[in-house]
């Protein structure tokens, strides 16, 4: 039983930071006006949509983090963690790969950078505020 909450904790934590990444994304595309895809965005638009990608994705793997800690309360960091490391290997893969067409090279591997810290971030805030306050900074 133990072991089913822990898949279902990194499960939900990776499944709620694809869902706010793509609704980040959705966001970000239309609040720069690029409801179809073949509209072309200016370069500074181009940056701004990749920098509100970049935040989502921050924001995402935030709260990501913070569920899969919060759902895996046996050891909450450690749950993170593993959902830390589960991005890692997704986003070698992605960060090894070419860039899609017209995005800079660094950009995947920022975007992994920022997936992996920000679960880990998460987990750490559900893992202190979960602590017992004897225990806290």
């Amino acid at each position: 039983m133990r072991i089913i909450r822990s898949l279902a904790a990194v499960l939900a934590g990776l499944g709620f930071m694809a869902a706010t990444a793509t609704v980040g994304m959705l966001v970000a595309s239309l609040a720069l006006g690029r409801e179809t895809p073949d509209v072309r965005l200016t370069p500074r638009a181009f940056s701004t949509f990749l920098f509100l990608n970049l935040v989502f994705c921050g924001i995402g793997g935030i709260f990501g983090g913070w569920l899969t800690a919060r759902i895996g309360s046996s050891a909450p960091y450690a749950h993170a963690a593993a959902l830390a490391a589960l991005v890692a290997l997704v986003s070698i893969d992605v960060a090894m790969a070419m860039p899609t067409p017209g995005q800079p090279g660094w950009y995947p591997s920022v975007l992994g950078i920022v997936a992996v810290t920000s679960v880990l971030l998460g987990g750490k805030l559900r893992a202190a505020a979960s602590a017992p306050v004897i225990n806290r900074v």
